[in-house]
């Protein structure tokens, strides 16, 4: 286990492998643990960098009151990516981490070398989208049951709600045990993370064309049509964008194919 101490609070994590950095970015209520599947591999051509975000499995848990916001974990992933040394970067995020990836890559581009989004949840893309806004809309009254059900101490409950809401039944379906047992240590961000979800809608295309470094977005074959929309956006947004599809697999994408995954990351990296 390693500490990194960014901004007053240190996240636990792993640091691996030699050569330029790669920092990977992990999604809603999961931590570190989330890249077992592929951070091996990855650290045999970088030097990786996997951590857990703020208030994720083992760090602290948030303060109440305290907001769980993209800002407050992309000034996190600035503040790493600065202390890691060696110039810029590169980044590979999943869902809510992939948002905070691309925030970090349209504000500080001169701290990311190259990018890979895998289905970031940038939510506020696909609203511009007749089809993106009604999935949107669809989704955000699916979770409204997450947080009765954390406050009626039913996590196990909440934490399904989410996923299903999110994902969907289908790739709910698809995730191992040990996947769900991580994500289960981590159920105490779900509340904190989507009260402060709204802040993330805001991100647009005027942004996303700040992108400057070059972009792989990852999105799996069955994934939702909320999470798809999005992704085009985002493919005619991000002026040096990529857009691949890993077949017969959802959201999940890592957890579901974490060979097809490292291919398409690898393949991408080498070029840029």
């Amino acid at each position: 286990m390693h500490t990194f101490n960014v901004n007053g609070t240190a996240l636990a994590g792993e640091e691996r492998g030699t050569g330029e950095v790669l920092i990977l970015v992990h999604g809603a209520v999961g931590d570190y643990r989330s890249w077992e599947n592929v951070a091996t591999a990855l650290a045999q051509k970088y030097r990786v960098i996997n951590y857990s975000r703020r208030w994720h499995h083992p760090n602290p848990v948030p303060p109440t009151g305290e907001g769980y916001t993209p800002d407050v974990h992309a000034a996190d992933l600035v503040a790493l990516a600065a202390a890691s040394g060696g110039g810029p970067v590169r980044m590979l995020g999943h869902s809510y981490g992939a948002a905070v990836c691309a925030a970090v890559a349209a504000t500080r581009p001169e701290l990311v070398r190259s990018l890979v989004l895998a289905e970031p949840s940038l939510f506020g893309m696909a609203m511009t989208n007749p089809i993106g806004a009604i999935a949107m809309a669809q989704t955000a009254a699916a979770t409204m049951h997450v947080v009765p059900l954390l406050k009626k101490g039913r996590p196990e409950d909440a934490l399904t709600a989410f996923l299903v809401s999110v994902i969907g039944k289908d790739d709910y379906a698809r995730l191992s045990q040990h996947v769900l047992r991580v994500m289960f240590e981590n159920v105490h961000t779900l509340e904190p993370m989507l009260n402060g979800m709204s802040s993330g809608l805001s991100f647009s295309g005027k942004q996303a064309a700040r992108i400057a470094a070059p972009t792989l977005l990852l999105e799996g074959e069955h994934t939702t049509t909320l999470f798809r929309t999005t992704m085009k956006a985002l493919a005619n947004a991000i002026p040096n964008a990529e857009r691949k599809i890993l077949p017969g697999i959802g959201h999940g994408l890592h957890f579901e194919d974490p060979a097809a995954f490292n291919a398409a990351a690898l393949e991408f990296f080498a070029r840029h």
